[in-house]
């Protein structure tokens, strides 16, 4: 897996901006396997985007990112998981590295965060980045923001029926 991870595959699910694109690969022994790449969802890409530009550009908070996303599903649409934006739904779109186009892999252990530096990486450009490292870095969450600091009302709602 670490191989795989390192030379820009895709392993699970996409992330949300993403789609799997499957393709055809010969490893060193010559037998033709699928592996998948990240390539941009043209209308899910332009939400990571905005939410990027709402973090970085104008400081916006995970919750009241997530209510502007929650505002407009049709131009917003949410993760298919939740059916709607929560504020740690936001705050995991701003913390994913694989938006700058990098592969990662094992950023969680038993469903803990793991350390940066045990963290399993592709080099720059696995895949076309959504947005610049620049972006990526201001966008962060800020040493006084917690992890724990991302509920909101919304995050215990049950989806809207519309």
């Amino acid at each position: 897996m670490v191989e795989l991870v390192r030379a820009g595959y895709q392993l699970g699910p996409p992330p949300y901006g993403y789609r799997a694109l499957r393709i055809r690969v010969t490893d060193p022994t010559g037998r033709s396997q699928l592996r998948a790449v990240l390539v941009p969802d043209w209308h899910t890409a332009a939400v990571v985007r905005q939410i990027f530009t709402w973090r970085a550009d104008h400081g916006l908070g995970f919750a009241v990112i997530a209510g502007r996303l929650n505002a407009d599903a049709r131009q917003y649409p949410p993760p298919v998981q939740t059916g709607r934006w929560t504020a740690k739904t936001v705050r995991r779109v701003i913390t994913n590295p694989k938006y700058v186009g990098r592969q990662v892999w094992a950023r969680t252990v038993a469903g803990r965060p793991a350390p940066v530096e045990q963290w399993v990486t592709s080099g720059p450009n696995a895949h076309e980045p959504l947005v610049d490292p620049r972006t990526f870095q201001r966008a962060q969450p800020r040493n006084d923001e917690s992890p724990h600091d991302v509920t909101d009302p919304a995050d215990h709602a049950p989806p809207s029926a519309a």
